[in-house]
This record gives C-alpha cells, structure tokens and sequence, in this order.
C-alpha cells in the first residue's frame, strides 16, 4: 500500500478486529458477558499532523481516535529509509546512477527447489515500509485499548463525571486534562497502557511467526524472525520522532508522561521478559532459538538509531540514555510502586484481569 487512504482504512478495519478479538475473548473467558456485550468501538481518524492518539469512553461507548499524522509522518519516514538502502545496496556494487532522480533494482533468487524468484526493490521498498507503518499504528491502537479495556478511561469519568476525560498518547494535547488524577497516577496508567500494547504486539508477533507462509506478503523477502527485528526498528523510530517531536527528555514531577525514551526501555523490557518467561510457547523455526528472537530484538531497536542518528545529525542511544540516569531509576521506580494502589482503584472499571505482580512491568 502506497496510498496512504489506503492505510487509513486499513487502520480504522484493524482497529475495529482487534476490540473484537478482545470482546470475543471476555465474553468467554473473564467477566460479565452480560455488560461486555453492551459496549461498542467508535474509531475516529482525523485531519491532524499529530502524532499518536487518544481514547476516552461515554457510558458502553468507547472512543479511539488516531491522527492521519501517523499514517502520514511514520509511511513517509519509513519509505525514505527504505529507498536508502536500496541506494545503499547499489552504491556497494559500484553502479553508476548519478543521472538518475530515483534508482531501483530487480534481483533474481534461486531458493532450494531451483525455483526462481524475482525481487523489485521499489516494491519490497513500499511493502517494508508499510509494514513498519502497520507495526506503529497497531502499537498506538492496542495502547489506546490498553487505556480502555484496563478501566483507565471510566476511572476518570467517575472522578469527575461532568466531563468527558480523554487519555492522550502524549503530552502535549490542550484537550487532556489532569486534575481529576495526580500526574503520578497519569503516569502509571500510560506504563499500563505501554505494557497492554507491548503483550498484544508480543503475541501478534508470535503469530505472524508461526503462521508466516500465510499471513505475511511473500514479496517483502524476510525472514519469520526478522519480524521481531522490524518491529523493534519501528517502535524505537516511534519513540525517537515523538522525543524529537515533543522534547519530552525531561522527569519532572508535574508531567504526565515518562519521557518517550524511559517508555520504550519499559516497553522493550515487557517484549523481552514476555519471550524469556515462554510466558507463550513458540514453535521455532530451525535454526531459530529463545537467545537469536531476542537478539532480534535488540539489533532492530540499536539499527532504528543508528538511522535516525544519521538521518537528523542526532546521538540518542536508550541505553547510554537510561542506564547511568538516576532521574530514570526514581521516576519508573515511583510510578512502579504506585501501580499496586492504583491497581485497586481500577479493579471495579476494568473489563480485563489486571497485573497482580508489584508492578506491571516485572
């Protein structure tokens, strides 16, 4: 998909299966089928450069809106990558195309049987670089359900039930609004919402993985494993253009949000714990194993900046970012700590069992 209205109804389809998917597993498994079966999905897509989305809820409707500037923004990020390294690839085999505005090329590949496959590097450059772009806005869907689904959103309406509470991504949105709820606890529901997201995306993930014959386009030329590591690549890209975007570096006490570079280290470690754990037991290909999944994982996260470093003239690197910040160990700590008090609260909205562990996160 090139066209980007394409993308925007494949966001909103997407959307709308997966809080089926969820409807389905509660009615049964977890609670009242009763109350489930009363609540329906409004999924809105709107004129707005923004990046991200945001979620709110009126009775038994629940509301997800997403920005066109992430279908816009991360596509036209993400194809630019993709046409680089093709141009990076011929540059290696020494052609010269300086003449030309825009290069490609075809490769023919022998697989095993002595078939022939031929690759157009203008369509594995699109086709990648849709599949980042679905990988980021089912991230963003399933963090807005997150919100949703864990109860976050009738928390606040029943803190202050004359207005409607939206939950943005970010933090920068003049229609959010805190002071039903301290930024600690803001805080602690967005690390909740990361954690609902990473999960989903684990076991979307799997999926692809086992089922890849089947659910993945042929013509992308990837591995089953390298879905781990492209997911990683554009997660980490996410949080890279949003930390940019929003200068959101800084731990302060009165904001809602953890810096975008705290989330994804959270995130990763979700990802990473959820594989370490068999928390879902994986049928691996040969030559797959536990250790080069989530070596995957790692290699997709460093070469995202590694690109975007080159791309923009920047040195984020999460590790050196997270590792020696004493601000990061007190922030995520706190807000970890506090998961257990707030936990109780959103018990009786929540529509999903929540985390039981001291933290969400461990």
């Amino acid at each position: 998909m090139k066209n980007k209205e394409d993308f925007y109804v494949d966001i909103k389809e997407r959307a709308l299966n997966i809080y089926e998917q969820y409807q389905f597993l509660m009615k049964g498994i977890f609670k009242n089928e009763t109350n489930i079966s009363k609540y329906k999905l409004n999924f809105y897509i709107k004129e707005d450069a923004n990046l991200g989305g945001k979620a709110w809820c009126e009775k038994y409707t629940d509301n997800i809106l997403i920005y066109k500037g992430v279908i816009d923004n991360f596509f036209d990020y993400f194809y630019s990558f993709t046409k680089m390294q093709s141009k990076s690839f011929l540059e290696k085999l020494h052609f010269n195309y300086e003449d030309e505005t825009e290069v490609s090329y075809e490769l023919l590949k022998f697989v095993d049987n002595g078939k022939a496959n031929i690759f157009d590097s203008k369509i594995i450059d699109i086709k990648l670089a849709g599949l980042l772009t679905i990988f980021v806005s089912r991230f963003i869907i399933t963090h807005e359900l997150g919100h949703l689904l864990n109860g976050h959103c009738e928390f606040l309406y029943s803190k202050d039930k004359k207005n409607i509470q939206y939950i943005s991504m970010f933090e920068k949105d003049k229609n959010q609004t805190t002071k039903t709820i301290s930024p600690l606890d803001f805080r602690t529901l967005e690390m909740d919402a990361d954690a609902f997201a990473a999960t989903d995306n684990c076991r979307n993930l799997i999926l692809l993985y086992e089922l890849f014959e089947e659910k993945v386009d042929s013509d992308l030329n990837i591995k089953p494993i390298d879905l781990f590591y492209w997911w990683s690549f554009a997660i980490r890209s996410n949080f890279l253009i949003t930390q940019r975007i929003l200068n959101d570096e800084e731990y302060k006490v009165d904001k809602t949000h953890l810096p975008s570079v705290a989330r994804w280290i959270l995130i990763l470690g979700s990802m990473l714990n959820i594989i370490e754990s068999d928390t879902y037991k994986i049928n691996y290909r040969v030559g797959d194993s536990k250790e080069k999944l989530l070596q995957s994982f790692v290699n997709g996260f460093v070469y995202a900046e590694k690109c975007y470093n080159e791309i923009f003239y920047t040195n984020y690197n999460c590790i050196e970012e997270t590792i020696n910040s004493e601000d990061y160990v007190h922030y995520t700590s706190a807000t970890q700590r506090n998961w257990e008090n707030l936990r109780s609260e959103l018990d009786i909205f929540s529509r999903l069992p929540l985390y039981k562990s001291r933290s969400p996160f461990s």
